[in-house]
């Protein structure tokens, strides 16, 4: 009887490691095809841009809402039928645990926050400001509890120095929020503001499924994932740009939970995602002249920059004993986070090429600005 017990053990384990096999190699289809498909569907996009630059404002404002809409489209199905094999993936895996689910919480609480503050903000009801302030202390509360009752996932993945880790947070946190904060003035939503920001965020989160490669460790690099939010931020300013990159980075963690220690949870979503608000910081820079496709690039390089020292800092602190041979921890946190680097120029490239074009210039300043404003190309 024992035999049979341990028989019938291995084989519903040979059964798990079969299925997690399968819906991985699923995912690994799906993904394939996503790349080759979202290229096709961007330079459809990119011709049809072209094609009809010339016509009269009327026909683009109603192209440029059906292209809209068909990147929502395209995006919802590539979050729904990525995102339901990766979430099956870890499910399988036995990587959906309860400190996953205590993570879940602090971003659900995120995600209340803004979806509240914002709703109030649309609705015009005064305190709208006091309420959003209510939510990131409950956050902050939260996180710092997070901090102090989760332990690190093994004894390897704690802090070298837990109190210089939570410094260089602390001060990388200050360095994205103070200057997102005093370089744009614009926080209030409007519908028009929320939309494109569900679009972008929405857009990101698909393009993040089209990978060109995925490192061992954790990391890839993608088909210009991070290009709608740098979008967004440059097209909306700093303030909103950092809330949809925070968002955007929880996300992220949905589609990928890499838990090991809860400060570096913090550090390689929402603190390295938001990061990406800052890309359109470079509007004030007085030495662009006003040049669309530099003071995009500026601002991006600013944004994943400051994303990949985000890395560099979780890295470090936490990943230390994954170093190679050869290299030190802090050498080899800088080294293994440069896929970032390889993802900002991939976002340069492609951004550059957008914005040559008159159709999408004419978006983007339309985008931020008042309708009664008229636009040039």
């Amino acid at each position: 009887m024992f035999n049979n017990f341990v028989g019938f053990f291995f084989a519903d384990l040979s059964a798990t490691e079969q299925l997690l096999e399968k819906l991985e190699n699923a995912f690994d289809l799906a993904s394939t095809i996503a790349l080759y498909v979202t290229v096709a569907f961007i330079a459809t996009l990119l011709i049809c841009a072209i094609i009809i630059r010339n016509r009269d404002e009327a026909y683009l404002c109603k192209a440029r809402k059906i292209m809209l809409w068909c990147v929502v489209g395209y995006a919802a199905l590539a979050i729904i039928s990525l995102g339901s094999l990766k979430i099956a993936c870890y499910a399988v895996d036995g990587k959906v645990n309860a400190n996953f689910w205590l993570m879940i919480g602090l971003f659900a609480l995120a995600a209340v926050g803004i979806g509240t503050t914002v709703t109030l903000a649309l609705c015009k009801v005064k305190g709208y400001k006091w309420a959003g302030l209510a939510f990131a202390a409950a956050f902050v509360i939260y996180a710092v509890v997070l901090l102090c009752v989760i332990p690190a996932k093994k004894p390897d993945y704690e802090p070298l120095s837990a109190w210089k880790m939570y410094l260089c947070s602390g001060v990388l946190v200050l360095a994205i929020v103070i200057p997102a904060i005093l370089a744009d003035t614009r926080s209030e939503y409007d519908a028009k503001a929320l939309t494109y920001a569900a679009i972008c965020v929405a857009s990101s989160f698909a393009l993040s499924y089209v990978k060109f490669f995925s490192l061992p460790q954790g990391g890839s690099v993608t088909f210009a994932s991070m290009l709608p939010v740098c979008l967004y931020a440059y097209m909306f300013g700093t303030r909103r740009g950092l809330v949809a990159g925070v968002v955007y980075g929880l996300l992220q963690f949905i589609q990928s939970p890499q838990f090991y220690q809860p400060m570096q949870v913090l550090l390689d979503y929402p603190i390295a995602f938001g990061a990406l608000g800052l890309a359109g910081i470079a509007r004030k820079f007085k030495f662009l002249k006003g040049n669309m496709i530099a003071e995009f690039s500026v601002g991006a390089a600013i944004a994943i920059l400051c994303r990949y020292f985000a890395h560099v800092i979780s890295g470090y602190f936490v990943f230390s004993s994954w170093a190679m041979e050869g290299y030190t921890a802090v050498s080899w946190a800088f080294v293994y986070n440069l896929f970032t680097i390889v993802d900002l120029a991939i976002v340069l490239v492609v951004g550059a090429l957008a914005l040559s074009s008159k159709s999408v210039r004419r978006m983007v300043r339309g985008a931020s600005e008042p309708s009664d404003v008229k636009q040039t190309a």
